[in-house]
């Protein structure tokens, strides 16, 4: 008899299973390049508003109890894992906070249901996927997971966690899959473990690029240049070239030493701020020894230049630059003559001492094709939620 009763209550328990079923509401809303700001984006409004409506309909039935909620939010491959990262958790957020801003049954639900965040970022998808995809990209997607069970089969006494009610000031048991949210957080709106109010993410800001231009390189010109970012456009770069080399039984010497100073403006936008088209004016200054056979020249020269061109990522800390100079360039300079089997040697003699010539001209000062290398430090920024 016990056995037979056994397998009773067990075909019992069988055939209620079955008239339980699973079933979700999913919302989707797209974002702008860059944005968190679902406003921007005709059609999201109309979407959340549909899918709230879903919710208190569906959700005040006595058969259905919701079971998870579920956030996916996505950026397109463009700017950096970090800063894409950044960039998904405040999606995840923004439409977080416009749910739960707009129904109490929401913010109820998902405070007192197992919640987690899946936050995508595609940096590395860069070139792997058509630009054309990326709108598509950028989004966050919210799935809450319900289960039903049909009216003439409810347990008798079911479960406290499918039919509880909780109150906005009521705290979540520490039984509940949920414990690991602070109830004074709870009392506020849905919170997960990757997207806490107050919480913070770590960023990598661009604090200085060391390049050298490859063409100078050539020519075995060494040179270097610094440039310092300031704000979110703007930057300073100083360039400074020194070949420093002669051979005096050959008759050649190429000499100078050159300095230049030029304020840029990026037009870039996000995380790509200091990886597009930019402008700038540079102002530079040098004296130079310039000698291919026994006849050379001695002087300084000095330049005011606009400069445009373009940067862009090869690696994660490495770009290539190329940029082009052109405007007022004076030069004062000497003539001289090597001399040789002089009591002192190989000397290099001016041909009129007293006699300077001048020269006046606008021309272009510089072609750049640059190695540039970035260092980086990392900055804590606090997440800035839309409301």
């Amino acid at each position: 008899m016990p056995y037979i009763a056994g397998l009773l209550l067990l075909q019992a328990h069988t055939l209620q299973a079955k008239d339980i079923t699973t079933d979700s509401l999913t919302v989707k809303v797209y974002y702008l390049r860059g944005s968190s700001d679902i406003s921007k984006v005709p059609g999201n409004a109309l979407s959340l508003e549909h899918f709230l409506h879903q919710v208190d309909s569906v959700c005040g039935l006595s058969h259905v109890a919701p079971i998870g909620v579920t956030v996916v939010s996505s950026t397109s491959p463009e700017g950096s894992i970090r800063l894409n990262h950044a960039l998904s958790h405040a999606r995840a957020q923004s439409v977080l906070n416009f749910l739960s801003g707009k129904s109490e049954q929401f913010r109820r639900i998902a405070s007192s249901v197992p919640c987690t965040v899946d936050e995508r970022t595609t940096g590395d998808r860069l070139k792997q996927t058509h630009t054309s995809l990326y709108p598509t990209l950028r989004f966050s997607e919210v799935v809450l997971n319900i289960r039903m069970q049909t009216p003439d089969t409810l347990p008798a006494q079911p479960q406290e966690r499918d039919t509880a009610i909780v109150n906005p000031t009521d705290s979540v048991p520490a039984t509940d899959p949920t414990d690991h949210i602070p109830p004074e957080e709870a009392v506020d709106g849905p919170q997960f473990p990757a997207v806490q109010e107050g919480s913070s993410t770590t960023t990598r800001r661009p604090v200085l690029f060391i390049k050298t231009n490859l063409l100078y390189d050539l020519l075995t010109f060494v040179n270097v240049a610094a440039e310092v970012p300031l704000g979110k456009k703007f930057s300073v770069e100083a360039a400074y070239v020194n070949p420093w080399w002669h051979n005096m039984r050959k008759h050649r010497t190429i000499e100078l030493r050159y300095l230049s100073v030029t304020p840029r403006y990026y037009f870039g936008k996000g995380s790509e701020q200091y990886a597009s088209f930019f402008a700038g004016l540079s102002a530079g200054w040098g004296k130079y020894d310039l000698q291919l056979t026994r006849h050379g020249v001695q002087g300084t020269l000095w330049h005011v230049s606009p400069v445009f061109g373009y940067t862009h990522h090869i690696a994660r800390n490495w770009k290539i630059e190329y940029s082009v100079s052109a405007g007022y360039l004076q030069t004062t300079y000497r003539k001289y003559t090597q001399k040789s089997d002089t009591p002192y040697g190989d000397i290099k003699v001016h041909d009129y001492p007293w006699v300077s010539h001048s020269f006046k001209s606008v021309l272009p000062t510089s072609i750049n094709i640059s190695l540039v290398y970035t260092l980086f430090r990392n900055k804590v920024v606090p997440y800035k939620h839309d409301q």
